[in-house]
């Protein structure tokens, strides 16, 4: 909305947006000479169902069911629509063991999610970023972590495998239904902007860490330590969607990198993009521990790696990646009182 403005004089009289659908005027609707402010309402129910089992010392067995949700919401842009809520079902059957009087522990988890209507954003006309429900989508995964400890030597591994797809394909226009993204609302021809069983952003299908330390008495009351972590995560896609239409002046799809157009004649994000790069880091940290006062030289990213955080690009219509890095190498010493 804004205010209008005759022969310098300030008539307090609220117009409609000069340009329809214009970013940041979707506050409210111009309706009889009042403005109606825009809603967005929703409910959910949310609930943590948890058994557990201990049939004996150092074994325990657990079943949780979860749920999440998170409300919708209104886009910025008055020409898209509002967004729904999305909801997620957790099923998770896991384990805690403890070998040899605690000294090492083992835990695990397996789960399956299922995830409903799940709320995906992009960069869209404008380069104003729009959030949209996709169709439903199911992980499946496994998780664990063993630790040991004993005569002054620790370690801590972890790692997690996850196979996270959509179920249902995910078309272009904004409110198609149709099972074969074929007709848009308006009336005019759709595409399908991510297949059923596209694999989730973002997230790796094998994460794992693993961090060694070993501390030895020094000086008459103190405790040294030297200690070195590695964090290691694969390869996953940038963006959700695999066909999109970016389309040049003369009306034409145009990618801006050789091997970006589909079979079908669309731009694939995650080609232009590229995908999020497999990476490994290394961390090293040693140090000396007194009663009420310690002291740690670290360096985290030894190995000075360019890992991947996110791609993205800068505009809705823009084919030059934009990569957001993780730390460089940081070379560091930190101090600590207890008191």
């Amino acid at each position: 909305m804004r205010q209008a403005y005759l022969a310098g004089h300030d008539t307090s009289q609220i117009l409609p947006a000069a340009v329809a659908g214009g970013p940041c005027t979707n506050l409210g609707d111009f309706v009889n000479g009042h403005v109606i402010p825009k809603r967005a309402k929703d409910n959910g129910f949310t609930h943590r169902l948890n058994l557990t089992y201990k049939p004996h010392n150092g074994l325990l067995l657990y079943a949780t069911w979860s749920r999440g949700f998170r409300p919708g919401g209104i886009n910025r842009r008055l020409d898209v629509g509002s967004y729904g809520a999305d909801f997620l079902n957790n099923y998770e059957l896991g384990w805690k063991i403890n070998f040899d009087h605690g000294a090492i522990r083992w835990n695990g988890a397996v789960y399956h999610q299922q995830w409903k209507k799940f709320q995906f954003s992009f960069l869209g006309a404008n380069s104003f970023t729009e959030i949209h429900n996709g169709s439903d989508a199911n992980i499946n995964g496994i998780e664990s972590d063993v630790s040991y400890v004993g005569g002054g030597f620790s370690l801590n591994a972890a790692a997690a495998y996850t196979k996270a797809k959509t179920k249902g394909n995910i078309c272009s226009a904004f409110g198609d239904t149709t099972p074969d993204c074929s007709l848009a609302p308006d009336g005019s021809a759709d595409f399908i902007a991510a297949p059923s069983g596209t694999r989730l952003p973002i997230t790796p299908r094998f994460k794992a860490t693993a961090t060694a330390r070993y501390a030895w008495p020094v000086f008459t009351a103190a405790k040294a330590h030297v200690q070195v972590g590695a964090a290691y995560q694969g390869s996953a896609p940038s963006s959700l969607r695999t066909q999109i239409a970016l389309v040049g002046p003369d009306g034409a799809i145009v990618c801006g990198q050789a091997g970006a157009l589909t079979p079908d004649g669309f731009c694939n994000p995650n080609v232009f993009q590229g995908k999020i790069r497999a990476s490994t880091v290394i961390d090293l940290a040693t140090g000396i521990d007194w009663k009420s006062f310690n002291i740690e030289l670290f360096i985290q990213n030894l190995f000075d790696k360019r890992n991947d955080l996110s791609r993205t690009v800068a505009c809705g219509s823009c084919t030059r990646t934009l990569i957001v890095p993780g730390t460089p190498r940081t070379i560091g010493l930190r101090a600590g009182l207890k008191f």
